[in-house]
C-alpha cells in the first residue's frame, strides 16, 4: 500500500511534466526553459506553487498574481498520470511496471496533444520506441522483466499495429477521396505493437474503435460534430493500448 501511494505521487510529478509537454511541444517551445509562468499575466510560478494537484487546490484554481482561472485540465492530467502509475504497479507488480509507466505517461501526453492539434509529435514516439526496445531486450535476457513480448511477437505487433491503420487509411482514400487516419496514428500503433505483441494489438484496436465509435456517434447525435468532420483518434488508441496492457492477457485467456 505504501509503495503504491509513493508511485502515485511520482505519477503526479510526471503528470505535471506532461502538462508542460502538452502546452509547449505544439508551440515549438523548449520544455526546459523558461520556467513555468501564468499564461494570462506572464508571472513566473514559484516552485512551492508547482506542487502537483496540491497547488491547484490550495490556490482554488486561480493564478496567485492575477487571479485568472487555471484550467481544470492541469489537475486532471496530473491525477490521471498518478492513477496510471499506480495502476501499472497494481496490475503489473514487477520491474516491468517502470517501463510501462513511462509508456503510459507518453500515451497520456500524446492523447492531449492530439486532442488539441490532431498531431502526434514524433519525438514522443521516438522516446517510446527506445523505452520499448530496452524493455523487450531486458525481458528476453532477464526473468525479472516479465510480460515482455518475444522478438517475433513484438515484430509482428509492430507490423500489425502500423499496417492495419495504413491499409484502412488507403482504402478510405480510394473510396471517399480523403484520409481516414493520420500517419501519427499509424506510427503510434506501430510503437504500441512493440509493447503489446500482435495479439494484444488486436485487443487495443477493438476497444479503440468501440470507444471512438461511441464518442463519434454521441457527437453527431448531439450536433457537436458534422458527418465529414475529423476527430482526433489518438486518445482512443491510447485508451485501447492501456486497456490491453492492463486487461488484455486476462481477456485472451478467456477467449482462447
Amino acid at each position: 500500500m505504501v509503495w503504491t501511494v509513493w508511485v502515485f505521487v511520482v505519477g503526479l510529478c510526471f503528470g505535471s511534466f506532461a502538462n508542460v509537454l502538452i502546452y509547449r511541444l505544439p508551440r515549438k517551445m523548449s520544455v526546459i526553459t523558461p520556467a513555468s509562468a501564468c499564461v494570462a499575466c506572464g508571472k513566473f510560478i514559484l516552485p512551492y506553487n508547482l506542487l502537483p494537484l496540491v497547488s491547484w487546490v490550495m490556490l482554488r484554481g486561480r493564478c496567485k498574481h492575477c487571479h485568472t482561472k487555471i484550467s481544470k485540465r492541469y489537475p486532471i492530467v496530473e491525477l490521471t498520470c498518478g492513477l496510471l502509475f499506480a495502476g501499472m504497479v497494481l496490475l503489473t507488480p514487477t520491474l516491468s511496471a517502470i517501463f510501462l509507466s513511462i509508456f503510459a505517461f507518453l500515451l497520456l501526453t500524446v492523447s492531449f496533444i492530439d486532442s488539441d492539434t490532431q498531431q502526434i509529435p514524433d519525438c514522443l514516439l521516438v522516446i517510446a520506441t527506445i523505452v520499448g526496445v530496452i524493455w523487450v531486450v531486458l525481458g528476453h535476457y532477464f526473468l525479472i522483466f516479465p510480460l515482455t513480448p518475444g522478438f517475433i511477437d513484438a515484430g509482428l505487433g509492430i507490423l500489425l499495429g502500423g499496417m492495419t491503420l495504413l491499409i484502412l487509411d488507403r482504402l478510405t482514400m480510394m473510396l471517399y477521396k480523403k484520409d481516414g487516419f493520420g500517419y501519427g496514428d499509424v506510427k503510434l500503433m506501430a510503437v504500441a505493437g512493440l509493447f503489446l505483441g500482435w495479439q494484444l494489438v488486436c485487443i487495443a484496436f477493438f476497444f479503440a474503435f468501440i470507444t471512438g465509435g461511441i464518442y463519434a456517434t454521441a457527437l453527431l447525435a448531439t450536433g457537436h460534430a458534422k458527418r465529414n468532420e475529423y476527430i482526433a483518434f489518438g486518445p482512443f488508441l491510447c485508451t485501447g493500448i492501456i486497456f490491453a496492457l492492463w486487461f488484455g492477457r486476462a481477456l485472451l485467456e478467456i477467449i482462447i
